[in-house]
């Protein structure tokens, strides 16, 4: 499925707009972040594994995950709102 960009959607507009688009959006809104906090749910697995693998040695041989884990854990949030009902 091709990227569409951006919702175009606002509060006012969310009534008298098509509403197929608005459920489409919406359902690929979602369907992006699930897809980045199962990325994160990986990644996190891995951490575990290397932490268990490594022992001791762990903070030196599982820097790059841990570091891959914490750069990624602020964008696979689900958000409260969806972004065309949010205030600008």
């Amino acid at each position: 499925m091709a990227d569409k960009g951006p919702v175009k959607a606002t509060r006012e507009t969310l009534y008298t707009a098509d509403r197929a688009e608005l459920f489409d959006n919406r359902d690929r809104i979602v369907r992006d972040q699930w897809v980045k906090i199962m990325k994160l749910r990986i990644v996190r697995e891995k951490l575990t594994e290397c932490y268990h693998r490594e022992s001791v040695n762990h903070m030196q041989n599982c820097r790059a995950l841990v570091e891959r884990y914490l750069k990624d854990l602020p964008d696979a949030q689900i958000g409260g709102r969806p972004p065309y009902l949010k205030d600008e």
